[in-house]
């Protein structure tokens, strides 16, 4: 949170009781209750349930509209090639398989499974990060710069690397 702030117009501060209040956010809070409710085997009324499944089944398609507004403003062409965006991209699409590749090599697990993290870990920059960006009132135009050219390029990353860990 400090380095997001860090990143906005303001001096950045640490504040417990804002980090705190952040952490334990609404999301998080009904988090936590949804896991007592599930291990206390408590059932919910039916149109309980059916409205907070409208709302949950509301919340990514609202991010993405929030997130496309925001790759929209930013422009494709805004993309620049620069040490900035050579730095995510190459922490993206090399380190990130690589590091996770030397972590799971020698476990004990499936070879799906350490397909499927070598494989995540070079996912594109997280869609929520011009969200957040502009709540904390950091740079929220280059993170959806930053988005777009990294899903962009996944198109060319992700089937070599599905390729690459075919050979583990």
């Amino acid at each position: 949170m400090y380095l997001i702030q860090r990143d906005g117009p303001q001096a950045a501060h640490f504040d417990l009781k804002q980090t705190l209040g952040k952490i334990f956010s609404p999301p998080l809070l009904g988090f936590m209750l949804g896991v007592v409710l599930v291990l206390l085997h408590v059932q919910l009324p039916s149109f309980l349930m059916a409205t907070l499944g409208y709302v949950g089944d509301l919340t990514i398609p609202g991010s993405m509209f929030f997130i496309g507004i925001a790759m929209y403003q930013a422009g494709i062409k805004n993309i620049r090639f620069d040490r900035e965006m050579l730095g995510v991209f190459s922490g993206r699409f090399v380190f990130a398989p690589l590091i996770m590749y030397a972590l799971v090599v020698a476990a004990p697990v499936p070879l799906l499974m350490k397909q499927v993290f070598i494989l995540q870990s070079c996912m594109p920059v997280m869609t929520n990060a011009p969200v957040v960006a502009k709540l904390y009132g950091a740079d929220s135009k280059n993170a959806a710069i930053t988005v777009s050219a990294t899903t962009m390029f996944a198109i060319i990353v992700i089937p070599i690397v599905m390729t690459l860990v075919q050979h583990l």
